[in-house]
């Protein structure tokens, strides 16, 4: 694994005006990766700002519009080049977030993210600014097979071997995140890569949030997508947050076994979708084995007191190391409810 930091290149003797004026930045082995790397153009104008991939190409990170991987509310990702080496940016304009996003998640993604070595877990190498025009770079590993949400659209479920490897990688990565005493609250398929050896990782903590040791947190922070969020979310009681990510790891174990979602949003209110998670309301295809079945069920415990934590998951049937595979299943208040605010 690499972490880079952004370093000037002297100036050599005989290197061209254009050099001194562009001057290139190599990416070198830094101690803490939670340090912004501020970089700075000189001369250039605020009334008319350069484009963020423009900034990049300027300091050795070669990328276009046209690279662009995906986007959110407050971000967009971009793939990009150093050298011979392929990497991932992810580019937030500072001035276009709002001051409790800049405050509050910002930081904390930069705190939990850059801590986590986990080979499910999408690693963080830098973290550069660029004040003059408030643009912040997090550049980190590009996954080459993109994400298992556009997996699954382009290839259907997952089989029972695929599925099994896969989703116990990532309930690896969160009890992982969990025992470092973070909670990532936006798990779904968008936030998983796959990696060039078919590897998956989970990304982007935009929303993680860390839990005070030795004492229950429970959040009243409402935050990620509202298709993967757990009844006591959607409800605006406060929740625990471990038990969230298992609430959506489940979630996300059923979109990826049978391409569909457990829960759909037909009246697009809180109560009818908290009343689907209450009743279990989805159907399983007849592909899906009873051990996925049993699983999936106990992460989606309507109750969170009674929801199994991602290590006490690890034990359930379609976890398990070893565990058997069926080859002949394989398969290439209402008003309170709804006043609950979500950043998404």
């Amino acid at each position: 694994m690499f972490n880079f930091t952004v370093k000037r290149i002297d100036q050599q003797p005989g290197t061209s005006h254009q050099s001194q004026q562009h001057p290139r930045y190599d990416l070198r082995p830094r101690k803490n990766r939670s340090d912004i790397q501020h970089i700075s153009i000189a001369g250039a104008s605020r009334d008319k700002p350069p484009s963020p991939t423009s900034v990049l190409r300027r300091f050795g990170l070669r990328t276009y519009s046209s690279f662009e991987l995906g986007c959110g509310h407050y971000s967009k990702v971009y793939k990009a080049y150093q050298a011979d080496r392929e990497v991932a940016v992810k580019v937030i304009k500072l001035d276009q977030v709002g001051t409790d996003f800049k405050k509050r998640f910002i930081p904390r993604e930069r705190e939990c993210w850059s801590k986590l070595r986990h080979r499910n877990i999408c690693e963080l190498y830098q973290i550069v600014a660029c004040n003059d025009f408030n643009y912040l770079f997090m550049v980190m590993e590009f996954c080459h097979n993109g994400d298992l949400l556009t997996y699954i659209q382009a290839n259907g479920p997952l089989s029972e071997s695929t599925g099994r490897r896969w989703m116990r990688g990532l309930l690896e990565a969160i009890n992982y995140i969990h025992k470092l005493q973070y909670a990532h609250r936006d798990i779904k398929a968008e936030n998983v890569l796959i990696s060039r050896r078919h590897t998956v990782k989970l990304a982007d903590f935009g929303f993680a949030c860390p839990q005070p040791s030795n004492s229950a947190f429970f959040s009243r922070t409402y935050c990620g997508s509202r298709a993967y969020s757990s009844p006591e979310v959607l409800t605006g009681i406060p929740y625990d947050v471990f038990k969230n990510d298992v609430w959506s790891l489940g979630v996300l174990c059923f979109v990826s076994m049978t391409s569909s979602m457990p829960f759909r949003e037909l009246a697009n209110t809180n109560t009818a979708i908290v009343e689907q998670q209450r009743r279990k309301q989805y159907r399983w295809p007849t592909y899906v084995s009873h051990d996925c079945q049993q699983s999936i069920d106990a992460m989606l415990t309507f109750h969170q007191d009674e929801r199994p934590t991602a290590k006490e998951a690890k034990k359930l049937p379609f976890f398990e190391r070893g565990g058997g595979i069926n080859q002949s299943q394989q398969k290439n208040s209402p008003e309170e409810m709804e006043s609950v605010e979500f950043y998404a």
